[in-house]
């Protein structure tokens, strides 16, 4: 590396949860957000990342089968582990009361994860699954 940052490609944009574990892992690395998991595989092996940093295990919601599957097939193993504590939070737009909203997005597991709260804060929404939280979070904040 000669000095230089380690760069460290993960899914999602920034803000991510992937992204905190790819800092907590890699503290002080250059994040390379990735619009899915397929292409972190591909930013190491194009050596556009040094590293990728992927879930494989979710406490509450089991194995991420899909990157088992992409360890297969690609030339990459694991050369470590970084345990991440979440912590889901709904947000808003400014000003909007929670008995107004509609709908929920979220990536399916957060859905699932947070189900249970939904139902007893009475909130009677749609859930609309997404490719990860950070992303709800941005679409919301962008198209109001």
């Amino acid at each position: 590396m000669h000095g230089s940052k380690l760069r460290v490609a993960y899914q999602g944009v920034p803000g991510a949860y992937s992204e905190a574990a790819a800092g907590k892992a890699y503290p002080n690395c250059e994040a390379i957000p990735c619009d899915q998991f397929e292409v972190a595989f591909q930013a190491v092996e194009l050596w556009i990342a040094d590293r990728a940093v992927l879930p494989v295990e979710n406490s509450l919601g089991g194995s991420i089968h899909r990157n088992y599957d992409l360890l297969l097939r690609h030339r990459l193993h694991i050369v470590g582990e970084v345990q991440l504590p979440v912590h889901h939070c709904l947000l808003a737009l400014p000003g909007v009361r929670k008995e107004y909203l509609t709908r929920v997005i979220s990536h399916p597991q957060a859905l699932s994860q947070c189900e249970h709260t939904l139902t007893k804060m009475g909130l009677n929404v749609a859930r609309e699954a997404v490719d990860d939280t950070a992303g709800a979070a941005e679409y919301i904040a962008t198209n109001n």
